[in-house]
Formats: structure tokens, sequence, C-alpha cells
């Protein structure tokens, strides 16, 4: 029998307005791995009929998600919360289920967290429950979140493989494709009860490599240690071509690998790649020591992220590692055959860096 190809509809739950940011970066990796996320981001669990719909999902999905943070939720009349009742509606249909749980919920803002004895525990007991005899990943960023989920996914496909979906041109049974066109057109229907969930957009052309884009750099705070001399950089914007950035975007950028079961992927550190690659920038336009004096913002590292991986110099995150053999090729010659400082200029403001004692700087810094 051929083997075919699977993707699988992976549900994602959590509290509604304090992870909005973590549902949509899980949905990302969904996307990434070839999955179709389902999840109630324009329909929150937040009464029995909406909560019906959502049964009615739950049941097509292969398996679950569930994050966990600083909120128990919307409580029904049952005094149980909503996201808890889509939890065990999910195990009674036997959906695997793979528990997100922030690993430092004392530093979640107050505004995000439970303010009652009761609500925090409810929630305590909910994390037990939902933690004993099943995969639980720890998280306390977005990008830490995104690896557990991909880490979890990949470990519950080889473990619990599910009945997922097959490209219609991959299937020779005639029985299997009636049952999928069925599936289909209760989507349909699921689709007409929501309202349009998705439109057909072209896809926005690609800037061209030689392009120009503005970078902001940012003044970052350095230290030598204790008693020894700290400086930060000052506000500057730059301009140069997306190809120009890119030997030192490849140079800076900090990434590690991990393991789970076996399987080798990436993940970036945002913070310490900012800096890197800010300071490397901020060296294309001045002879000081911009030594971690510099950095971008992480919207900036994440734009130019997606630059290189639709460039196909990066793979994504998930990828065992991020750059290509292509993009290791052109960085080597690019550094080798092109004047460094060559496409690089100031547009605002001027390199500079202080540099003082450490105890001197305390009523300075500008930022």
């Amino acid at each position: 029998m051929a083997s075919h190809e699977k993707r699988y509809q992976v549900f994602i739950s959590s509290t509604f307005e304090d992870l909005r940011e973590e549902r949509r970066a899980v949905q990302d990796v969904v996307i990434s791995t070839g999955d179709f996320p389902v999840q109630m981001e324009s329909f929150p669990a937040a009464d029995l009929d909406q909560f019906t719909f959502i049964k009615s999902l739950i049941d097509l999905c292969d398996y679950y998600v569930l994050i966990i943070a600083g909120r128990y939720g919307t409580i029904a009349e049952d005094g149980m919360s909503y996201t808890e009742k889509e939890y065990r509606y999910a195990v009674s249909k036997g959906v695997p289920v793979l528990v997100m749980v922030h690993s430092d919920r004392g530093s979640i803002a107050v505004d995000k967290s439970e303010k009652t004895e009761k609500g925090k525990a409810d929630l305590d007991r909910f994390i037990h429950e939902a933690s004993d005899g099943r995969l639980r990943k720890s998280w306390n960023t977005i990008d830490g979140l995104k690896l557990a989920v991909r880490e979890a996914l990949d470990y519950s496909k080889a473990t619990q493989p599910r009945v997922g979906w097959v490209r219609g041109d991959q299937i020779s049974s005639r029985e299997t494709l009636e049952e999928l066109n069925e599936v289909r057109k209760e989507n349909a229907k699921f689709r007409d009860a929501l309202g349009e969930l998705e439109i057909d957009l072209p896809l926005p052309d690609l800037p061209a490599h030689d392009d120009e884009l503005d970078i902001d750099l940012i003044p970052n705070m350095s230290n030598s240690g204790y008693g020894g001399y700290a400086g930060y950089g000052s506000h500057v914007t730059i301009r140069c071509s997306w190809i120009a950035v890119f030997p030192h975007f490849f140079t800076n950028l900090e990434w590690k690998q991990s393991d789970w079961d076996g399987h080798y992927s990436y993940y970036v550190d945002d913070d310490d790649s900012s800096v890197k690659i800010g300071s490397a920038l901020a060296a294309e336009t001045s002879n000081k020591d911009t030594t971690k004096s510099f950095k971008i913002s992480h919207n900036t590292l994440e734009k130019l992220t997606s630059y290189y991986i639709e460039l196909g110099f990066m793979r994504q995150l998930g990828a065992e590692e991020p750059f290509t053999d292509l993009a290791k090729r052109f960085a080597r010659r690019q550094m080798v055959t092109n004047n460094p400082s060559a496409g690089f200029k100031v547009i605002r403001g001027d390199v500079e860096v202080t540099k003082k004692e450490q105890e001197d700087l305390d009523d300075e810094i500008p930022f």
C-alpha cells in the first residue's frame, strides 16, 4: 500500500483576551508544519450555544493544544471555566491533549492573572488535572511556547498517530474520497456559521534584493562587570539594501538546537540576536567600537527573518538549522568580495557610543 503524507487539524485552546499573541504564535507554528489550526479567535467560548458549536469542531480535530498562563477563564453556570469544559470534552473524545503551562506565573502581569483566591485555586487544580499523565511542556516566552508546541506536535504525531487528512489525488479508495468530501461539506457549514474565515488574496511582491530599507538602531546598555566601564549607543536610523544586511544577520544570529526524542530543531535567542545584529550594523557606518552598544527591535528582527525565509536563505522554525547551503555560500562570498561598508548610510542621528565608569551612568542614561 502506498504511503500518503498526512496533514492534521490542531485545535488551539486557551483563555481569550490575555493570550491573543500566544495563540497567534501557536497558529503560526501549526501552519509551518503543514497542518491546519482550528481556534475560535473571533468566536470565543462564552455561552452554551457557542460551546456546542466548539464541540463539533473538536470532534473533527486530531490534536488539542491547551495553553495555560495566569487565568482560569470565563466561568459557566456549572462553576467550571469554558476553557476547562473544552479540555474535558477533548479528553472524553480521545483527542490527544498537549498541555503548555507557563513556568513563571508570578511574573505575569496582574491584569492577566487571577485576582481571587478561588480563581487561583481553580487554576492550580486545573493545571494539576490537565498535566496528570499527559504530555506537558513549560514556557515563559513566545519563542519558548512556539518551540514547545513544535516539539510536542512532532512527538505526538510519532507516538499517537491520528486519522489526519490526505490529498485527494494521493488516494485510490473511492470510499475514502467520499468520506473526505463529507467532511469538507461539514467544514463549509462551519464557515457559513462563522462568516468567511479566509479570503483568497494575491501574495504581495517580495522586495528586490537591492531595494533599500530603513533600520532603526536603538541604544543598548553594555558593561564590563562590577566596577568596570559601561556604555550605550545612540538613536540612529541607517539605510541599506536587504542583501547588504544579510552577512551581518548570518554571522550574528544567535540560534541553538533542541533535541526532542532524537528530533533536532533550531530556535533563536531574540534578545542576543537583536543586540549583536544592531551593533554590527552600527559598526558599518562608524569607526567606533559599537560592540553591545546598539540593538534592533524584535519587530525588525522578525521582518528580516521573514524576508530571508521567503528569499530561500532561511528555513522555517522547526528545521534542524536556520540557514540553507545557498545562504552560507552567499554570505561567505559577499564578506570576501564586497566592501563591508558599501551601501550603508546614516539618514538620521549619529553613531555615538558613551562609555563611562558604571557608577557614573545612573543619572545619564537617556532611555
